[in-house]
Order: C-alpha cells, then sequence, then structure tokens
C-alpha cells in the first residue's frame, strides 16, 4: 500500500501565509508570520490490533510554509494501520551532529551556529505591542533534548493493501496557549533561542502542535 502524510500550516484556523496575511493570536495581538519551520522525525504507523509496526527508516522531515507540506513513505506493508507516531525535533543522537546530509544538513538554517544540534521548531514574525501599538519583531527558536516531543494520533480510513493520505494540521496558536499560555507583549525578551520560556514553548507543541484532521 502506497502512504502519503500531509501537514496543512494553520493559525487561528486559517491556512498559513507567509509575509501576507495577519493572524490573531490566542492573546487577542495581531501577527504576521514571516518564517516558520520544524523538524517531523521517527516516523512509525501502527495497527494496533495486530500490533503490526511500519517504522521509517533515515526518517527525518524539515517541514514548514515554503517548504516540505507532505512526507511520502511510499510503498509499505499492507496493514489496517490505525495509529501514528512521530516526534516534532531531532532525537538525541542525531542530533548530537551536524556533519549530516539531506533535510538535517547544516545548510537549511535549522542548525545552531552558536552550539551543537539543532533548532526543532522556528517561528518568525511580527506582531503589534499591546502597550506601544509598534509593530514588534518575535523570534521563538527551540531546540535542546528536553524539548524533544512525541506524539501518537489515531488514524481511520487505512484499510490493508490501499492507497491513503493521512491528513494532518500543524496549529501554530498551540504554541502560544495549552498547558501554557504566553502573551508576547509580556515577555521579558521577544527572542527566545532557550531557557525557561522556551521550555514552556516545548510542552506547547508537545501537548497539541499537531492534530489529526
Amino acid at each position: 500500500m502506497n502512504v502519503e502524510i500531509t501537514f496543512e500550516n494553520t493559525l487561528n484556523g486559517n491556512t498559513l501565509e507567509l509575509n501576507q496575511e495577519i493572524f490573531t493570536l490566542p492573546s487577542g495581538e495581531s501577527f504576521m508570520v514571516k518564517k516558520f519551520k520544524y523538524y517531523i522525525s521517527n516516523v512509525i504507523l501502527t495497527d494496533s490490533e495486530t500490533n503490526t509496526q511500519y517504522v521509517e527508516t533515515d526518517s527525518y522531515h524539515l517541514m514548514g510554509q515554503d517548504f516540505n507540506s507532505a512526507i511520502e513513505l511510499g510503498m509499505i506493508p499492507s496493514a489496517n494501520y490505525d495509529q501514528i507516531t512521530f516526534s516534532i525535533g531531532v532525537d538525541e543522537v542525531a542530533n548530537s551532529r551536524t556533519d549530516q546530509t539531506g533535510d538535517l544538513d547544516p545548510n537549511n538554517d535549522m542548525a545552531w551556529n552558536w552550539n551543537s544540534g539543532y533548532k526543532f521548531v522556528i517561528l518568525e514574525g511580527e506582531f503589534i505591542h499591546q502597550s506601544t501599538q509598534e509593530r514588534t519583531g518575535l523570534v521563538f527558536h527551540i531546540g535542546n533534548n528536553q524539548n524533544y516531543a512525541t506524539v501518537t494520533l489515531p488514524l481511520s480510513g487505512l484499510a490493508a493493501g490501499k492507497s491513503a493520505s493521512i491528513s494532518l494540521e500543524t496549529a501554530i496558536d498551540e504554541l502560544f496557549s495549552n498547558p501554557n499560555s504566553l502573551v508576547p507583549s509580556n515577555l521579558a525578551s521577544t527572542t527566545v533561542m532557550g531557557g525557561p520560556v522556551a521550555d514552556q514553548i516545548g510542552q506547547n507543541y508537545a501537548d497539541g502542535f499537531i492534530k489529526a484532521n
């Protein structure tokens, strides 16, 4: 059976458009996205009835707006897969070195230039500050092994022997909400590349950043 996984990037329920549309964050602030990229890795499909699994090899995919929007698994063993498991970020083994190729090539602008390893999620844009009403830059570069998050989602409609497309939604809103509510105007720094706020964002994308459509 032939399987493809597609990702739709959204903010506030709308399909994401870079450098064009003004979106509303959960905090009510107006926000324009300029860059959005993230890693999906270690994809596994499971048939929970038979415990059959398909584990993708060399499973590292750089996703984002104006970049990849789909993962082509190609022909895989036939089964009634009803779960998908994947991780957001790069696992500790791959994250320990940046001499790699393909989607892990450091030239993809996802490797730290001051530290070893990769950025797992990049979101950059501008928001209207609640106090000053000025357009203010916002930069989230989230990485580090503690922010590597594994997600399992239910699947439906994948029948043994039939080609299928798994449709997932990447909801950027979730970077700012559950379980940690983030208001950009209240951040001590609007450039987040580490520390407690970065870990809070990591907890947020682990909780519901990507959903089954």
